[in-house]
């Protein structure tokens, strides 16, 4: 019987260890069960005021969120599934892997925009100048790192930027991660194209908005400005009644006396 329970204690102790061991190589940083949801928008100007937006970049506006749902993680493998949610319920889906060592990346379905589906996740841990996917000996490294705030606690964030030019239009890409987890946060990416006098700027941003691993801002700062800019006029208002109020009470009384 105490060889019975030695002999468990061995092989407990020695799964224990592999799956500690194989937690501690992993790059990932993220686990199954994981949930990121994302606010997924465009933006277009143009000095040509009969210019419109391509169709394709018009529809990113109808979009409710974009989430991503991590289904299970094996070495340096993310298995995920993605959601594209339109405002009408339409959705897309997609079975998708990634792995953070490599940065080798693989959908089947909607796998999210095709410049962000390769960069939703880095390696955890790696700080300004690592290498984003360290078993590449191509891979980009971290421009900058900087504290973003959350009501959980602060949050080292890395940021990756990289800019091309492609028929003689330039692309602008920024990327955001989550140093801990490796998880991205945000993506900007901007298309500037200039034609003559003519100057046009398409921009399409993913933002995380909510998520099961930390606490997000319930409201954004959009949001804050938009309660300012209308909360200062009345403001304004209830002041400038007030002292025309006051204005009146003395000219009243001024009268009485008289």
């Amino acid at each position: 019987m105490f060889f019975g329970v030695f002999v468990l204690f061995v092989l407990s102790a020695a799964s224990f260890s592999m799956v500690f061991g194989e937690m501690m190589s992993s790059n990932v940083g993220v686990a199954g069960g994981d949930v990121f949801r994302y606010g997924y928008v465009c933006y277009f100007n143009s000095s040509d005021p009969h210019a419109v937006p391509s169709a394709t970049f018009s529809s990113i506006n109808e979009t409710d969120y974009f989430m991503i749902n991590v289904t299970g993680v094996s070495g340096d493998s993310v298995s995920f599934g993605t959601t594209l949610k339109d405002l009408n319920g339409l959705s897309h889906v997609g079975v998708c892997s990634m792995n953070v060592g490599t940065g080798a990346a693989s959908s089947s379905g909607y796998g999210g925009p095709a410049d962000a589906s390769g960069f939703f996740f880095m390696a955890r841990g790696m700080g300004m100048m690592g290498r984003m996917f360290p078993s590449s000996a191509s891979s980009p490294t971290i421009n900058d790192t900087q504290s973003i705030p959350y009501p959980s606690g602060a949050r080292l964030t890395n940021h990756y930027v990289t800019s091309t030019t492609v028929n003689g239009m330039m692309v602008n890409s920024d990327f955001y991660f989550d140093q801990a987890t490796g998880m991205m946060v945000q993506w900007r990416q901007q298309y500037i194209q200039a034609s003559g006098n003519v100057q046009t700027n398409t921009t399409q941003m993913m933002k995380i908005s909510s998520s099961s691993v930390w606490a997000i801002p319930e409201y954004s700062t959009f949001l804050v400005a938009s309660a300012f800019i209308v909360g200062l006029p009345v403001s304004l208002l209830v002041v400038l009644g007030a002292v025309k109020f006051r204005r009146l009470q003395e000219l009243k009384n001024g009268l009485r006396n008289y």
